[in-house]
């Protein structure tokens, strides 16, 4: 069974499928987890994609350093993200 999405779509009913991601319906393949990448994030089941601040790559923030750039007198901290190259860690 398949419904439409916002997008016009074809959306797959997850319990039909073992090989798709229980989320959403997409085909994830049989060496996949239960979700595909973007629900994962999107849950807090993987941690979400930062851009680094010096070079713009993109990678899971994890991989990234996180830099405070708030000010003195923000009361919730900013962070921003650099990448391993541009850090010169192994972060």
């Amino acid at each position: 069974m398949t419904e439409q999405c916002a997008d016009g779509t074809d959306r797959r009913d997850p319990t039909e499928d073992p090989r798709s991601c229980s989320r959403c319906g997409v085909h994830i393949g049989l060496g996949g987890d239960d979700y595909c990448d973007p629900c994962a994030r999107e849950i807090g089941a993987k941690p979400p994609i930062r851009r680094c601040m010096g070079c713009g790559q993109q990678a899971p923030e994890e991989q990234m350093e996180s830099v405070d750039v708030s000010g003195p007198e923000e009361y919730y901290p900013k962070f921003e993200y650099l990448c391993s190259a541009c850090s010169g860690g192994d972060a």
